[in-house]
């Protein structure tokens, strides 16, 4: 049977990824990329079948990884072209995938292009420095817009941390009209996620934030006046149309990613709609204040993720601002042997919970967390008895280094 296309991932390895660097911008051309345009991978030389299973040759390497989902167009046999997961990577000039049924010639012919295609959201709105994307799949019940602001504010030095400032915005007419409900969202400061106040060290800039440039790693204490070094930072997305999750370095030396993400929970309220997540840093703290931003980020700590949703009762009001907790087994994912060292990868693995108010509302999608202290070789696919993974290494808290998995097929 032909593997699902629907979950896809990508990495800054991928020919002609946008890159994450200590620059403004850089966030919105990754997620441009992923989300919206997808990545030239390159010109296949050949697409040559021996039954079903089709060998991809090009004439460079086309660092491409197992399981990513590929587009293939521009061959004359029309059964070749769409999307295809990949089968195996022989070398790095070659892959392999699977046609639904053997192919009416053996070799295809055409110029034929190789691309990783996006995820499918829409962009909407756009701006200098500010972009608002939103899920095209028209039957969730709710569909808000993730407001997305990657540009220098007034207040801030060009040469302290790089972020972008996130948040989730029910309704918008254009990129700067924010009449819907929003979270985060502070009645008493309505601008505090997005406009930054004060000057100098004192400055405040943004609230819920997606780091992609400091001068440390994440796990290590540090404030957002010291200057990030020069240089791109390894970066992975994982989703599908209704939810995907960035995975990113902050620093140029740092091994190990933190998260951050946008999507529709699997909810667990019986006729409660679609709710929305929102992973980020959650600091409103002035730029010399210094703290270990690993602490502040919700996905992999049993904390600090936020949510747009339907209420408990499944009615039409919209909670603004609720705080929900990532829970299992209070410990951050994968730095811990909570149920020994022996358990297999089928023992050790369940989707976190969301909850508010000790109510759970639903699971997070495509996410798993780990029980065993970093228990497999991070980068390097597998699969257990229910999907296949990828897993990565991630900052936890103060000198805490945990693993992840994340679902790709």
């Amino acid at each position: 049977m032909v593997a699902s296309t629907d979950i896809k991932f990508y990495t800054h390895t991928n020919n002609n990824a946008p890159q994450l660097q200590n620059a403004y911008g850089s966030m919105i051309g990754v997620l441009d990329a992923c989300l919206v345009n997808g990545i030239q991978v390159g010109i296949v030389s050949s697409l040559t079948a021996i039954g079903a299973v089709v060998t991809a040759t090009f004439s460079a390497a086309h660092n491409l990884l197992q399981y990513q989902v590929i587009m293939i167009t521009g061959a004359n046999q029309d059964e070749f072209n769409g999307e295809h997961r990949i089968l195996t990577v022989p070398n790095s000039n070659s892959i392999t995938f699977q046609l639904a049924s053997t192919p009416s010639v053996a070799t295809a012919s055409g110029t034929i292009n190789c691309s990783l295609p996006p995820l499918g959201f829409s962009k909407p709105f756009s701006g200098s420095g500010k972009a608002a994307y939103r899920s095209t799949n028209t039957l969730l019940s709710s569909r808000p817009y993730l407001r997305v602001v990657d540009a220098i504010d007034p207040v801030w030095n060009p040469s302290y941390a790089k972020f972008a400032k996130v948040g989730i915005v029910e309704a918008m007419n254009d990129i700067d009209d924010l009449s819907g409900f929003q979270v985060p969202f502070d009645i008493s400061a309505s601008n505090k996620n997005w406009e930054g106040t004060g000057s100098g060290s004192a400055a405040s800039n943004g609230w819920a934030k997606w780091y992609y440039a400091l001068s440390s790693a994440a796990h290590i204490s540090q404030n957002e006046t010291q200057s990030p070094d020069n240089g791109i930072r390894p970066w992975l997305i994982f989703g599908d149309g209704d939810v995907f999750y960035l995975l990113n370095n902050v620093s140029i030396s740092d091994g190990n990613y933190i998260m951050h993400g946008f999507g529709v929970i699997d909810s667990l309220l019986q006729g409660a709609g679609n709710d929305t997540f929102l992973i980020s840093c959650l600091n409103n703290s002035i730029a010399s204040t210094n703290q270990t931003v690993a602490e502040k980020i919700g996905g992999v700590n049993a904390f600090k993720t936020i949510c747009l949703h339907k209420g408990l009762t499944g009615s039409s009001s919209i909670d603004a601002f609720t705080m929900g907790l990532v829970w299992d087994m209070n410990y951050a994912s994968g730095w811990f042997n909570t149920i020994g060292t022996s358990a297999s990868i089928n023992q050790m693995t369940s989707q976190p919970i969301l909850y508010e108010n000790f109510v759970p509302i639903g699971k997070m999608p495509l996410l798993h967390w780990l029980y065993t202290k970093i228990p497999l070789n991070s980068g390097v696919s597998g699969r257990n008895v229910d999907f296949s993974f990828y897993p990565v290494g991630v900052s936890t808290g103060i000198v805490r280094a945990g693993q992840i998995l994340m679902r790709i097929m």
